[in-house]
């Protein structure tokens, strides 16, 4: 069975993030080892899952990208969500940094951080990154091959790019005085992943696109069986009123 679905990107950042909530290896994790949640939009929605429940908008983001004109109205949160870090099911947003936590991580913890690029065929993200000392991927990148941590890159297909990752983040380096493109690779779970993930259908990316709210969204083929796309249409329908920041 087949049948189309069009995701907005709030909606699919909800999706991909109950996908993230329930893969093996965080699962895993949340049991028996370490989990660190970075910040950002994406990765807010993931930190909602496992509070299971709604941070204050812009609470638990950094950088933003936002129109030049007319500039959206940016309402501050009351107060600061910490980062959040679980240590075998208990969670913890009291002041630690995921980068704090990355000191005492062991092989299998995970570190879950959002991406400005995809390359998803060659299984690629990128990172935008504008701080001097590299911003939390910088704080974490020798430490997760060092200590043997996995990296959980939720992504939506909105940031699926033409061009590779790898050949522009070395001319990004060069004579630029904006963003640097980092490349990172890891367990990327997209919009794709994350239904299969929930619900066993298997999903193509094969158009984007729309208008009055619309404009980056994702269109959807999913195949399964009878009971996997009910399973998948039930879902899909619970994500309709998810508005996003």
């Amino acid at each position: 069975m087949k049948f189309e679905a069009v995701l907005t990107v709030a909606q699919s950042k909800r999706l991909i993030a109950q996908g993230v909530r329930q893969h093996p290896v965080v699962k895993a994790a949340f049991n028996n080892g370490v989990i660190g949640v970075c910040r950002g939009t994406t990765t807010s929605y993931v930190a909602e899952e496992f509070l299971d429940h709604s941070l204050p908008p812009f609470s638990y983001t950094t950088g933003l990208t936002l129109p030049k004109s007319p500039v959206p109205t940016i309402t501050k949160p009351d107060k600061v969500v910490h980062d959040l870090i679980v240590r075998k099911g208990e969670i913890h947003t009291d002041g630690e940094t995921v980068i704090d936590a990355v000191a005492n991580m062991n092989p299998g913890d995970v570190i879950v951080k959002g991406a400005n690029a995809l390359n998803y065929r060659d299984g690629v993200a990128g990172c935008l990154v504008g701080h001097p000392k590299g911003g939390t991927v910088g704080g974490f990148w020798g430490p997760l091959f060092g200590r043997k941590l996995r990296l959980v890159i939720p992504i939506g297909l909105e940031k699926e790019i033409s061009g590779d990752i790898l050949e522009l983040a070395n001319m990004s380096m060069e004579e630029n005085a904006g963003n640097a493109l980092m490349p990172m690779t890891g367990i990327i779970i997209t919009e794709i992943e994350a239904l299969e993930i929930l619900t066993g259908v298997e999903a193509h990316h094969f158009a984007s696109g729309g208008i009055r709210g619309a404009e980056g969204a994702v269109r959807l083929l999913i195949i399964g069986n009878q009971e996997q796309t009910a399973k998948a249409k039930s879902l899909l329908a619970s994500l309709e009123d998810e508005q996003g920041y």
